[in-house]
């Protein structure tokens, strides 16, 4: 089996650049801290750019615990 997903072009007007191309436009914001571990990583971050666009980037998680992804696998179970 093989999984393809297709994308819509990019266009430049939806390509945010960097016109000094070293990103002094950008923010990062850490948000919420703890999780598992006595320790603090933060457990989300925000990006903003400079037209104030913006995304979160969290930890891959499984069964509520962070993990590190190892590769990437298929079930073909009978069920």
């Amino acid at each position: 089996m093989k999984l393809t997903h297709k994308f819509e072009e990019l266009t430049p007007e939806k390509r945010p650049q960097d016109p000094h191309l070293d990103g002094s436009g950008l923010r990062f914001e850490t948000m919420e801290h703890g999780g598992e571990y006595p320790d603090a990583m933060p457990q989300a971050i925000k990006l903003i750019d400079a037209q104030g666009r913006s995304c979160i980037y969290v930890p891959i998680s499984q069964d509520g615990k962070v993990v590190d992804t190892q590769r990437f696998a298929f079930d073909f179970g009978d069920d």
